[in-house]
């Protein structure tokens, strides 16, 4: 691929070569007549003809020359142009395989998922003979199971409340796979209870994710999308299965990343479809190159929805907003060079109209403007090192055939910055880590010295209690962040003591994690009566897990 860009870089030196020769031959022509019509001696005029005469013929010669070499260097590009194409497309055929691979798994996974919720659960499958790129396949593994657990835990009803709404007992859970226009569409659908826009705003505002000013002015399409912020999750107790608030972050960081889309539809009452949009391979990839500055970035084509023209003329302010009108709605208009806080001319400092690149997934969409659209080509794009890959808005790079190497920017991130979905936190949490106050409540000096090694490895200020009544007796006499608490304890037992922090010490809101070997939905239910916010089975623990949810709940 580089090697055609190259190739192609040639051409155009080529083609602007020889039409420099052109006109230095018009120039001469045009020299020869004003010769003639200069009042100077005979013998000096015929000198100036001649030696004009003698430059013409040799601009001649290498216009020949150039036009010869330039027809052969046609028929090699043609040739190579030929063989790269028929390379590729054995190379995408070496590494098509059917999504059938991938979907193999999910009926297990179902299975053990509906045995561990209570609900049953009706799988169809369509589409698995369409064929996908193998790096495709095997970086879809876990987005593809999260949203499937999703589905479970979230969306499907337990069978008496679907009784009671007149669905069917078993319910529905279709995954489908269809490839278009070298697009492959992966759609997940539940028939469940589908998703209140109402409960979003306010769960992202309880978790601080957002301010309930930002919240209130979302409208239901992009209440929706707060799914995706990274901590978000609308589970009462978080478990093993889900409310970790990681799923949905996951998937859409990870299909990002393979150039590709997630779209979410939801009806309340009626259900919830998950679409993921991918290439077909990732072989090659279109991408639209544009410039801001002195600097030239990359943007896949399949997450742009379009190009437009616009004037100074166009925007308007709405609440301090940039806006402009396009197709019949009011669209955000942002700047690349203030996402990237990199150095830009002033806006519309050369012309009173600017290109801009349409971002979004159709239903929400805005206006970045850039100073200018260099070139659509397809490119190899290559990892960026540990570095920059931390830094999400990059996510990978191309090199062109000139050498120079251009970073690619992730359009989902972009958007998500631009539109403000991150919102302000309604408080920011200013404390540093080893200012969070932990208790641990756990009668086994083993288990309880292994938690306290990992919260205070992790920068946390922990107290130990060897059981119940020791951490009820402790936080009467100190106030803490959060309590990690074991189930099966002499004396006061984790549910009684989470019961006692919320009815008799009145601590409605302090964040309880049970640890416990007591994996059954029985005592998980318990968990959630008593008033505790995370149930974590001691035989799928791994200290990972407990950060993550201990960082959740602390809200940082």
């Amino acid at each position: 691929m580089i090697g055609e860009q190259a190739l192609t870089a040639h051409d155009m030196a080529l083609r602007e070569m020889i039409a420099l020769q052109q006109q230095q031959m018009r120039g001469l022509l045009a020299l020869e007549g004003d010769i003639h019509q200069l009042t100077i001696p005979q013998a000096r005029r015929e000198l100036l003809a001649q030696q004009v005469n003698s430059l013409l013929n040799v601009s001649e010669r290498m216009y020949r020359q150039l036009r010869e070499e330039y027809e052969q260097f046609q028929r090699y590009a043609n040739h190579q142009h030929t063989l790269l194409g028929d390379l590729e497309e054995e190379v995408i055929n070496t590494r098509l395989l059917p999504i059938s691979n991938l979907f193999a798994t999910l009926p297990r996974a179902v299975r053990e998922l509906s045995h561990e919720t209570g609900k049953e659960i009706n799988l169809v499958i369509h589409g698995e003979e369409t064929e996908l790129d193998r790096k495709l396949l095997e970086a879809l593994s876990d987005p593809l199971l999260h949203i499937v657990r999703n589905a479970i835990d979230h969306g499907i009803e337990p069978p008496d409340l679907r009784t009671e709404r007149g669905k069917p007992l078993k319910g529905l859970i279709e995954v489908r796979a269809e490839a278009t226009s070298g697009k492959v569409r992966i759609t997940v659908r539940d028939d469940g209870r589908g998703i209140d826009p109402q409960r979003m705003r306010h769960v992202a505002v309880q978790r601080g994710l957002v301010n309930a000013e930002h919240a209130a002015r979302l409208t239901d399409r992009e209440a929706l999308d707060l799914i995706f912020l990274p901590g978000f999750t609308t589970a009462t107790l978080i478990t093993d299965i889900s409310g970790r608030g990681v799923g949905m972050d996951v998937v859409r960081t990870n299909i990002s990343e393979l150039s590709g889309q997630v779209l979410l539809e939801s009806q309340l009452g009626e259900g919830t479809t998950i679409t993921l949009l991918l290439p077909m391979t990732l072989v090659t990839t279109r991408v639209v190159l544009v410039q801001v500055g002195t600097q030239m970035f990359g943007l896949p084509a399949a997450g742009c929805q379009g190009i437009v023209w616009v004037y100074q003329s166009d925007i308007y302010p709405i609440e301090g907003q940039s806006t402009m009108y396009y197709d019949g709605r009011t669209v955000p208009v942002v700047t690349l060079a203030d996402l990237l806080v990199i150095e830009a001319r002033p806006l519309f400092a050369l012309d009173e109209r600017m290109p801009a690149v349409l971002l979004g997934d159709g239903q929400r969409l805005v206006a970045m403007l850039v100073e200018r659209i260099i070139d659509e080509r397809e490119a190899v794009i290559k990892p960026v090192g540990p570095l920059i890959e931390r830094q999400r808005v990059y996510s990978g790079a191309i090199q062109l055939g000139d050498g120079r190497v251009v970073l690619l920017l992730n359009p989902m991130v972009l958007l998500q910055a631009a539109s403000g979905i991150w919102g302000t936190p309604a408080e920011a949490p200013t404390e540093i880590e080893n200012q969070y106050h932990l208790l641990i409540a756990d009668d086994s000096f083993t288990t309880r010295e292994l938690v306290r090694s990992i919260l205070q490895s992790a920068g946390y200020q922990v107290t130990a209690a060897v059981d119940g009544r020791d951490a009820l007796d402790k936080l009467r006499t100190h106030p803490y962040d959060l309590v990690v608490s074991d189930v099966e304890m002499p004396r006061l037992d984790g549910f009684q003591l989470t019961a006692s922090i919320r009815q008799e010490l009145g601590l409605k809101e302090l964040p309880v994690i049970i640890v416990t070997s007591l994996a059954s939905d029985e005592h998980k239910r318990r968990g959630m009566e008593v008033g505790a916010q995370a149930y974590i089975v001691k035989s799928q623990f791994n200290q990972d897990n407990l950060l993550r949810t201990i960082e959740q709940l602390l809200g940082r």
